[in-house]
């Protein structure tokens, strides 16, 4: 799924909700899930973001990311993708990520 000149990260998030009531079900934190995707898709286009509800109880949760490198990205374009990442989301969807674990690279 790799076109010339790109890769994209598989990774694994692993989150905790701050407020264990703040979502009433799975579909109410996707449609949260989502528009915070979309916000990081218009800061970083390049990336084509998705993500995607994994696991989801209100005391745990899990989220699929896949993104999209260059192969001019180095590690210092990766890591500042992170940050930025994981401040979105721990603000949008006020969560706490525990881990973010790179699973595959295609």
């Amino acid at each position: 799924m790799s076109t010339t000149g790109y890769y994209f990260y598989y990774c694994g998030i692993s989150a905790q909700p701050n407020d264990e009531n703040q979502y009433e079900d799975t579909g109410e934190f996707d449609v949260y899930l989502h528009l915070c995707q979309e916000e990081l898709n218009e800061k970083e286009p390049k990336r084509q973001t998705f993500l995607e509800t994994n696991y989801f109880t209100s005391e745990w949760i899990e989220i699929n990311l896949r993104f999209r490198i260059s192969y001019r990205d180095g590690q210092e374009d990766i890591n500042r993708y992170f940050d930025l990442l994981k401040e979105m989301m721990e603000n949008q969807l006020n969560i706490s990520i525990v881990d973010i674990k790179v699973e595959n690279i295609a």
